[in-house]
């Protein structure tokens, strides 16, 4: 049943995230190739998760979380040679912010939220932490 659930939110997610995640992309990395997309879901009791990966250059990793308007998304992104942002997009597709490495943000509405990490030069291996309180 868990793997059923699983398999249908990933479904709406690329319905209803195309055109926010094509935006983040297009934001942070230029013309963004397909990058990975992954679903961040936090365990269970727990407010924070970290996920990693290599991105290369014209490439964006997109990241997808649930969350409640009022929540409090903390990020930070890490990156070996510090060459790696991130921009967050609203369920709405609003750019909450643009080409960082850390951010705190208020989030304005229920729903799925995206971050996409690109690399600002060359290739960039990195580590996504993110809260919401």
């Amino acid at each position: 049943m868990q793997a059923i659930l699983r398999t249908l939110r990933l479904l709406v997610l690329g319905v209803t995230l195309f055109v926010p995640a094509f935006a983040v992309a297009t934001v942070g990395a230029g013309a963004a190739n397909a990058g990975a997309v992954e679903l961040i879901e936090f365990a269970p009791g727990s407010d924070h998760a970290s996920v990693g990966g290599a991105v290369v250059r014209g490439d964006a990793d997109t990241y997808v979380l649930e969350a409640r308007a009022g929540q409090t998304l903390t990020t930070e992104l890490i990156s070996v040679e510090g060459n790696a942002r991130f921009s967050a997009t609203a369920p709405d597709g609003r750019v909450l912010c643009a080409e960082e490495t850390g951010s705190r943000i208020t989030l304005p509405q229920n729903g799925y939220y995206t971050i996409s990490v690109a690399p600002s030069r060359g290739n960039a291996t990195y580590t996504l932490s993110v809260r919401i309180v």
